[in-house]
């Protein structure tokens, strides 16, 4: 019955009185401060193929934000190359180069679950040359062979995968390690290390020519990085 009900009569004091409030103390609780009360996630912008959310690269998704952010990239094609409940932090086209190729892919940095296993170290390249012709920069100074890199320390939590766009494809994925680096170069072109200096180095570039995107990429790698390392150490 409503008029049965705790407080139905209008008396707050039976309220208060309930074992529910024994830790509050009503007569100092306008004074408490307020709850901290976090923002929700930001949505990313897509527009064709390009998948912008590069405020996530520094930000720790709780599991109860994961949803809403999955759904807002169920209409993007790129689902279907990541993995389940990875979320899209930056993705647009880019021209991968390597040696004399060039390649059209699709380059993603996700967001993963803490459950993904973590990756192999990247690999310790002895010999480093310039692979990328022309377009790379100059490296007479490593042209000799170098001493072994040791293992870097591989880091959980976010992936950066490129895809083949027709088929959907993974083609290939840079592992995140403590000494993972990026760098931006000329002309839309960007440079990712994933052993530092001494390791292979992917050269990517916009299609586009777009400078302004390419720091984007550089800028969102390290902080999602810094991210990583950040949280390895509160493990």
């Amino acid at each position: 019955e409503p008029q049965q009900r705790l407080g139905a009569g209008g008396a707050y004091a039976e309220l208060r009185a309930h074992p529910l409030f024994d830790s509050l103390d009503f007569a100092s609780l306008h004074l408490q401060p307020p709850p901290p009360l976090a923002p929700p996630p930001p949505l990313p912008r897509i527009s064709g193929a390009k998948v912008m959310n590069p405020q996530l690269a520094s930000r720790a998704l709780a599991r109860e934000e994961r949803p809403q952010l999955l759904s807002s990239q169920a209409d993007t094609p790129w689902g279907a190359a990541i993995s389940e409940g990875e979320i899209i932090v930056l993705g647009t086209p880019v021209l991968k180069r390597r040696f004399l190729s060039v390649k059209s892919r699709q380059l993603l940095l996700v967001d993963a679950p803490l459950s993904t296993p973590p990756p192999p170290p990247p690999p310790a390249y002895t010999n480093f040359r310039n692979p990328e012709g022309s377009f790379a920069r100059s490296r007479a100074s490593e042209s000799h062979a170098k001493p072994p890199l040791p293992p870097a320390t591989p880091l959980v939590g976010g992936r950066l995968v490129y895809v083949d766009p027709e088929k959907l494809e993974v083609k290939g994925e840079i592992p995140f390690s403590s000494e993972f680096d990026a760098e931006l170069g000329p002309r839309g072109a960007f440079y990712v290390r994933p052993a530092g200096e001494r390791g292979r180095t992917y050269y990517f570039e916009d299609p586009a020519g777009d400078e302004v995107l390419a720091e984007t990429w550089v800028r969102t790698l390290l902080r999602f990085k810094a991210r990583l390392v950040d949280e390895a150490r509160a493990r």
